[in-house]
């Protein structure tokens, strides 16, 4: 392995031991999320099947799209109104608001929908073989190249 393709890897390697490690300590705090889209209530811009990164904020505005618990389960839609903790959201695909919700309801903001966060996720057992693969692959090389010296 030369040493422009180990320099390569490397940054690509602690690029993204930045990046998880963000993710998992905004978690750990009770920051950020991901959640998987069920349903088409906000195509064109969020389709069924993505995966929707939220931020908790202390406040939202009318046209932040974001994720509210309702009983059971979770409805990610934007929000049309607001009236003190009151707030009315509604499905960009939908042809109707939403009932009423509070304001306590909502669990966060998106700001990052599908792309790579759906390819990173789909496909993150693949993705993590595969670095533990060329770090492992780098490893050896280093050894080996050690070892001639």
């Amino acid at each position: 392995m030369n040493k422009i393709t180990k320099i390569v890897f490397d940054i690509i390697f602690i690029i993204l031991i930045v990046l998880l490690s963000v993710y998992f300590l905004l978690r750990l705090l009770d920051i950020a999320e991901i959640y998987e889209v069920k349903t088409g209530s906000m195509e064109d811009g969020i389709h069924a099947g993505d995966y929707i990164l939220i931020i908790k904020k202390n406040t939202y505005h009318i046209g932040d799209i974001v994720t509210f618990k309702k009983e059971d389960y979770y409805v990610t839609h934007r929000i049309i109104k607001k009236d003190g903790k009151k707030i009315i959201t509604k499905g960009d695909a939908n042809n109707t608001p939403d009932e009423e919700i509070k304001a306590s309801s909502i669990v966060g903001k998106v700001i990052y929908h599908g792309g790579l966060l759906n390819f990173i996720i789909d496909y993150k057992y693949i993705l993590a073989s595969g670095l533990l693969g060329l770090y492992l692959l780098s490893l050896f090389f280093n050894t080996e190249k050690q070892k001639k010296e």
